[in-house]
């Protein structure tokens, strides 16, 4: 106690969609790298889907990842009111 005050700690609670908003945030910046790096060094394994291979997926999924993840990252971030 402070001179007879009462010191009160608030509790928040962090929401579970922040912790999402992180990972999708962290996996969207892998993926950028990695669709950068098959500019250059396009993937051996061509056999699935090779039709593909001139819309670079892993560029735009990784692109729709960090902008999902940068958006809920700041929307639900601790501490705001």
């Amino acid at each position: 106690m402070d001179g007879g005050k009462a010191v009160m700690s608030e509790k928040t609670e962090i929401s579970i969609w922040f912790f999402c908003g992180i990972l999708m945030l962290a996996y969207g910046v892998v993926l950028i790298a990695t669709g950068i790096m098959e500019f250059n060094h396009p993937p051996a394994n061509e056999v699935l889907l090779p039709f593909l291979k001139e819309l670079h997926p892993t560029l735009w999924w990784g692109v729709f990842l960090t902008a999902v993840g940068g958006f809920y990252s700041v929307v639900f971030r601790p501490g705001k009111q």
